[in-house]
């Protein structure tokens, strides 16, 4: 018999899937095992009814530490929007440990804003700097404590050379729903495309 194919989701939020390994770490990932709570924060307004989703099941993990999985032991790694939430130390060394955990000939997907395309279709300042900063900046509600703006902003030449720093040297970047790893008719999500940037890297 074939080994197990073992699929792990970095930063999953609720658009994690069945079939996978799904690790995310905060407040909401947390809420999201305790359903209750959510309604009730919501009735009261401290949490937006756009937060009363259905999450995935998931392991509440700090992709920023080691993760907890042994050395290759992963065949595929999918991770969107989320290095653009961290600094760019944080984002090295969570690359460094896709490449100690994926196996021979395992891949890593990386899907990212964009900021050339954001650059390239510049049409106001305040679109701008909400799709820079990852929410509506500008407005003073409470429910901004849930959200983790953007720490570091990446295009394909600076994520492509991050990448190449973790080890990794068959690196490409590839289209939205199009690449070696499983699945990406559910993870990679439409509202995305217009402004990412999708690159997969394979480890030999």
């Amino acid at each position: 018999m074939g080994k197990d194919v073992v699929k792990v989701n970095l930063g999953c939020g609720p658009s994690g899937i069945k079939g996978w390994i799904n690790y995310d770490w905060g407040i909401l990932p947390l809420l999201s095992k305790m359903p209750w709570a959510r309604l009730i924060l919501a009735k009261i307004r401290l949490l937006p009814n756009d937060y009363l989703v259905n999450w995935a099941p998931l392991k509440l993990v700090d992709i920023r530490k080691k993760l907890p999985l042994s050395d290759e032991s992963v065949d595929y790694i999918y991770c969107s929007h989320v290095l653009e939430h961290l600094e760019k130390w944080e984002t090295r060394n969570i690359l460094k440990e896709c490449m100690r955990v994926l196996r021979r000939d395992g891949v890593l997907r990386v899907v990212l804003p964009d900021l050339k395309k954001m650059v390239k279709l510049y049409s106001s300042a305040d679109i701008f700097c909400r799709e820079f900063y990852g929410f509506n900046k500008d407005q003073k509600i409470w429910s901004r404590r849930f959200i983790r703006a953007h720490q570091w902003m990446y295009d394909d030449k600076s994520i492509f050379e991050e990448v190449k720093k973790a080890g990794f040297n068959d690196i490409k970047i590839v289209s939205g729903g199009q690449g070696k790893t499983p699945d990406l008719e559910k993870l990679d999500l439409k509202i995305h495309q217009d402004l990412s940037l999708y690159l997969e890297a394979t480890k030999f």
